[in-house]
């Protein structure tokens, strides 16, 4: 078996090649780690990349021996794969638009006029006079609510939008990505008008990060909202929290 091109081409399919299945490694490492959203993006790039490295090995093999109708089989692994992957691509940011951008029914919004909380905090034990769920019906503006319970926010109307936070479904936002629940507040707040966003899960973030890091992760939420001239109500109990960590929320959020 000789070599059939010069030594540069052979050179440029290998790396090619390698590259390649890099890639393709890559991907079906996690085929099955993903949550819903990522789950058919990760295995449909796997497949399409899977029939590149095959064409590309097929054209490294015809380097060396002559391979009937090579030519055709490299150009039909190769279109099907950039066909393929261009596909999968569209379909993610589709998937992406409908699962991370929350719509709330535009016909049910009442007036946009209401006072807007701006930055507050209510200790969820002090909270009796005036739920959480009472005040939303009260205000009744486009709301996100991040929680744990979202059977209590979900019979409120069409206005209210609940993502779960959870680290056990592919259903619900892991409570370690906070960098994603601020993409969905963010999000929420340029799509709809005087928005609120409602965080009610303070606690069970504290399981899976450090204060400091949420503490940041609420300043920065919250400044950004204001920015939007949107809200944001953080619900928490007091005493979970702790006295010192209560000093620093309330340096930052009025009392409710």
């Amino acid at each position: 078996m000789e070599l059939r091109v010069p030594p540069y081409n052979l050179v440029e399919d290998v790396v090619l090649l390698l590259a390649l299945s890099y890639i393709w490694w890559f991907f079906f490492r996690r085929w099955n780690r993903y949550v819903a959203e990522l789950k058919p993006f990760v295995r449909h790039a796997t497949v399409f990349l899977g029939i590149a490295v095959v064409g590309r090995a097929i054209d490294v093999v015809d380097d060396f021996c002559t391979i009937p109708h090579a030519s055709a089989i490299f150009a039909l692994c190769y279109g099907v794969s950039i066909l393929g992957i261009i596909y999968t691509i569209i379909n993610y940011v589709v998937t992406l638009e409908s699962s991370y951008l929350p719509v709330v029914e535009r016909s049910t919004i009442a007036d946009n006029s209401k006072k807007s909380l701006g930055a507050r905090i209510i200790w969820e034990e002090k909270a009796t006079s005036k739920s959480v769920v009472e005040l939303l019906k009260e205000l009744e503006t486009p709301t996100l609510v991040f929680t744990r319970s979202p059977q209590v926010y979900n019979k409120l109307g069409d206005f209210v939008a609940v993502k779960w936070v959870t680290y056990s479904t592919d259903s619900g936002v892991s409570p370690m990505n906070l960098h994603v629940m601020q993409d969905f507040a963010l999000n929420f707040a340029r799509e709809h008008k005087n928005a609120l966003i409602v965080i009610d899960c303070l606690e069970y973030l504290l399981l899976y990060n450090d204060f400091s890091g949420i503490f940041k992760f609420l300043t920065h939420l919250k400044d950004d909202l204001l920015l939007l001239r949107a809200s944001l109500l953080i619900v928490a109990n007091e005493k979970a929290v702790g006295e010192k960590n209560c000093k620093l929320l309330l340096r930052e959020f009025e009392l409710l």
